[in-house]
């Protein structure tokens, strides 16, 4: 049975080769451009976690850095958010893209974006999804079900007749490598990269909250959710931090002939760490997954002391790793039954993880140390 992590919705990259007749955003220089440079102080980014976004209060506009994924050295996009019905005395030299906010009429790609916009109170300015059969969480389902949110179609194959009508003014997409967005780019619709889910660290990811805040013109309470996060986190992690154990931790589970596991310079590697355990990868400096056949994990992993499964659709029992491959029960944690499963079609884990990730701290924690913690678990359950 392979099982499918549904951490974001597919980005719908090819399908962005739309001519949507809008205004033109790209931007170069502008009113002051020449302003020397020499006289003017460089103000302090607004993010202190994230690595790939900077945020810089011009004082009338914000300008927004995003690094590029894959080569640091480069940037990936730039924006100038402008308070919607204003125009700024002077404006920076350089290419970048001018965005009108609070956004009023978005197209959202990604369930998990999409949430934040609702706990940020803009999931009114949430007008189309693409993928909406997998928005699970309301007020988008009712609304995705009654028309007035339109589902756009697949997000590798929208329908271009509806994005038309829905007329966006902006589209929040999540980039992917050396993957454009074809003729849109010069269309006149501000394309947002959110590379929130490239970023290494959990308290990184999250920081994001404050790029949606000003996308949505709800700056402060963007910065409050964000302090909330960072110190339920920094907490939770400290208590763990002096538990007398560091059990080892095994992640996912083979499928099609092989073991996708997360690399040790990743997200769920540094949360596993954060959570007081070990991850049997955790010195190598992959950020993405790492795809391995099942004699190199059981080399790493034989003896780990949990095992972690994400699932769509089904309860994975004891019997399902048994009939999937009859080695599976040579796990430690198998033996000891101590595989936990999150089946996430039913619970929020993927949803909630990116911009809560004390939530799935807390979860980890609890698996690991419940003597510390003494929690209730949320999202995972013990297999049987």
């Amino acid at each position: 049975m392979k099982q499918t992590e549904r951490y974001w919705q597919p980005v719908a990259l090819a399908a962005m080769l739309l001519g949507i007749g809008l205004a033109t955003v790209g931007c170069k220089g502008g009113k002051g451009a020449d302003k020397d440079a020499a006289t003017v102080v460089a103000p302090q980014s607004l993010t202190r976690e994230a690595a790939l976004l900077k945020i810089f209060d011009e004082g009338d506009f914000h300008r927004v850095e995003i690094t590029n994924p894959w080569d640091t050295a480069a940037q990936l996009a730039s924006y100038i958010l402008v308070p919607r019905g204003t125009e700024p005395d002077s404006l920076p030299a350089g290419e970048y893209v001018r965005v009108d906010v609070p956004l009023e009429r978005s197209l959202v790609y990604s369930s998990v974006h999409a949430g934040v916009i609702d706990e940020l109170g803009a999931a009114g300015a949430v007008a189309g999804v693409a993928d909406g059969e997998y928005f699970t969480r309301e007020p988008f389902v009712s609304r995705i079900a009654g028309g007035e949110i339109v589902n756009v179609g697949q997000s590798m194959s929208p329908s271009l007749e509806k994005i038309v009508a829905l007329a966006p003014d902006a589209v929040l997409v999540s980039p992917f490598e050396n993957a454009g967005h074809g003729v849109i780019d010069g269309a006149g619709v501000p394309v947002i990269e959110c590379a929130d889910y490239m970023e290494r660290t959990p308290k990184g990811r999250a920081e994001w909250v404050k790029f949606f805040g000003l996308l949505y013109g709800v700056p402060e309470k963007a910065d409050s959710i964000f302090n909330v996060v960072e110190a339920a986190y920094d907490t939770i992690a400290a208590n763990v931090a002096a538990a007398p154990s560091r059990p080892i931790v095994l992640t996912e589970m083979p499928a099609d002939g092989y073991w996708f596991v997360p690399g040790g310079n990743s997200y769920v590697a540094a949360l596993i760490a954060d959570a007081g355990a070990e991850y049997p990868w955790r010195n190598d400096r992959s950020a993405g997954s790492l795809q391995l056949d099942f004699s190199s994990v059981y080399a790493k992993a034989a003896d780990a002391d949990f095992w972690l499964i994400r699932t769509y659709g089904r309860d994975l029992t004891l019997d399902d790793l048994r009939s999937v491959y009859l080695l599976n029960t040579q796990f430690k944690a198998f033996k000891n039954g101590n595989v936990f499963v999150a089946n996430s079609a039913k619970v929020p884990v993927f949803e909630d993880a990116p911009f809560h990730p004390e939530r799935l701290l807390m979860e980890y924690a609890t698996i690991f140390h419940p003597e510390v913690t003494g929690g209730k678990l949320k999202y995972f359950h013990r297999a049987r």
